[in-house]
């Protein structure tokens, strides 16, 4: 047999635009894009015996460079007459595009078809067409081969799978061509990664991409950066020739920066620009082969302005003072309504304690009035009583003078003894009453001795007539109330005209609605001519 040598060559491709080639897979030779394809050959340079060739699409590149070995084909159950027939003189091809591969045959034309026969083999087991006639030829310039040849089909199966041609003549033994083609799956590989710092190195691998010694940059794996390597350069082994065959998705911190898109280059490289500090992770696929894609991560360290730290010191810093302000005003502002709060408090203080000093003379004077009254009355027994009792009521005054509040119980025996007082000039029947569990209750001191004067001094009839006054302490929820109830002359609430008694009476309850808060006190006074007078006062929320 003759010497066999391995010839490869590929058809002239024209550089049209990308979009032109058509991605489909025709079944005639005329409908065939034949620039889109690689073809191969294998077979003796004289020409004188017909030879085999495989066309295998580009698709946007050349040859994918993942470092392919001869295939293994050593296992029983071959179709083929050898026990590694690709060993001896067949064609190991691979194609890397799930498109069919074509199957050509210079060397044999219309005149010459009937002496040949082919056939197709799946994976060195299954028939996928038997030995065949050649029936179709095409008009398909190959180098310096005349027009006319065999077209044997195109053919193709899944990734990992291989399809084989052969071709003998007729009643011999054994084929003189046999290619095969491999579906291998692969995606992109990169060789070295460039930046801003080391561009000369890339440039110089640029003008000779076939010189080792040319390589530099990076290797691919646990890439890290300065904040100042901000544009990086990923160098592929394969050959890609336009950007359509290559894509890329680019991932910062997890989030998707730059989805699925085609390169931005007619070449095997892709060029990321002005990139910020961050962890990255760029996928790279084939458009050919979109299932397999090829992760690298890499990491740009931010200046020392840029890390996490700063800035969350910096925030902090900046909160800090911003809270220091505000703390400050707030403070400066909580003090003046605080200095603003205590004068008020002071003025209310100081008003009260002047009410209360009105309303002691006011008591004093009348007290004064009835002890003159019996004194000219001739009757210094009923005086004297009436100026013991009197002196027991002043010294009680003067004790609690200084306290603004006194428990009902001291109250209601300041009333007694007042009440006491005065029956000794009128004929009065009177009720001072404290409902259980209030006798321990804060109350206004002297609050109510006022308006039982009232009832005395204004409810008493002329004629002699006997005066009943009722006090009564109760509670309503959390209310406290009190109520003043007399049977006198009553006026009319019309005409009414308040005493000087009531009068300091209601200014001293308007000065403590002021001071306490959400404890309130409210008077109501219902009174009607000859029917009597009615004061209520409560205390809301005395209770809680």
């Amino acid at each position: 047999m003759k010497r066999i040598i391995i010839l490869f060559f590929m058809l002239s491709f024209s550089r049209h635009d990308y979009a032109q080639i058509k991605w489909s897979e025709p079944t005639h030779p005329s409908d065939i894009e034949w620039n889109n394809y690689s073809t191969t050959f294998l077979g003796s340079i004289d020409k004188k015996e017909p030879i085999l060739v495989a066309a295998i699409p580009y698709n946007g590149t050349y040859g994918d460079m993942d470092g392919n070995t001869a295939f293994d084909m050593d296992f029983s159950g071959s179709l083929f007459r050898y026990r590694s027939p690709l060993s001896r003189s067949g064609q190991q091809l691979y194609t890397y595009d799930s498109g069919a591969v074509y199957f050509l045959t210079p060397g044999i034309f219309k005149e010459n078809a009937a002496d040949y026969e082919y056939r197709i083999v799946l994976n060195a087991k299954t028939e996928l067409v038997p030995w065949h006639n050649i029936t179709e030829f095409s008009d398909l310039q190959l180098n310096d081969f005349k027009k006319g040849f065999a077209f044997l089909g195109g053919y193709k199966t899944s990734w990992g799978n291989f399809i084989s041609a052969e071709i003998r003549k007729k009643q011999a033994d054994s084929s003189f061509a046999l290619t095969t083609v491999y579906w291998k799956e692969t995606k992109p590989i990169v060789t070295s990664v460039f930046t801003n710092k080391n561009l000369n190195e890339f440039f110089s691998l640029l003008q000779r991409p076939w010189s080792s010694r040319s390589k530099g940059g990076y290797p691919p794996q646990q890439l890290e950066f300065s904040a100042s390597e901000n544009t990086i350069i990923f160098y592929l082994s394969a050959e890609v020739f336009k950007k359509e065959a290559l894509e890329y998705k680019l991932l910062r911190n997890d989030q998707v920066l730059r989805d699925w898109k085609q390169n931005d280059y007619d070449n095997n490289f892709i060029w990321l620009k002005d990139l910020s500090p961050g962890k990255y992770e760029i996928e790279i696929r084939y458009r050919r082969q979109r299932q397999n894609s090829a992760g690298y991560r890499f990491e740009i360290k931010p200046q020392w302005h840029q890390t996490t730290f700063f800035k969350i010191f910096l925030g902090s810093l900046i909160a800090a003072f911003i809270g220091f302000i505000i703390l400050a005003f707030r403070n400066a502002a909580q003090k003046r309504k605080l200095r603003e709060a205590t004068i008020e408090k002071e003025k209310i203080k100081l008003r009260l304690a002047g009410v209360q000093s009105q309303l002691n003379p006011h008591f004093v004077f009348n007290a004064l009035n009835s002890i003159q009254w019996l004194i000219n009355k001739n009757d210094p027994e009923s005086a004297s009583r009436y100026l013991a009792t009197f002196s027991s009521l002043l010294r009680n005054s003067l004790r609690y003078n200084e306290t603004e509040f006194i428990a009902v119980n001291e109250e209601a025996g300041i009333l007694e003894t007042y009440l006491s007082l005065e029956k000794l000039r009128f004929p009065i029947n009177y009720k001072v009453i404290v409902t259980g569990g209030l006798e321990h209750i804060d109350f206004p001191g002297f609050l109510l001795q006022p308006l039982v004067e009232n009832s005395v001094k204004h409810g008493y009839f002329e004629n002699g007539q006997s005066l009943s006054i009722d006090v009564i302490f109760f509670r309503t929820n959390d209310n406290l109330c009190v109520s003043v109830v007399d049977n006198g002359k009553g006026f009319s609430m019309v005409d009414m005209k308040e005493g000087y008694g009531l009068k300091l009476t209601k200014e001293r309850i308007h000065l403590l609605n002021q001071e306490m808060g959400e404890r309130h006190i409210k008077i109501s006074i219902e009174s009607a001519e000859n029917k009597g007078t009615a004061i209520l006062l409560t205390f809301t929320n005395w209770l809680k």
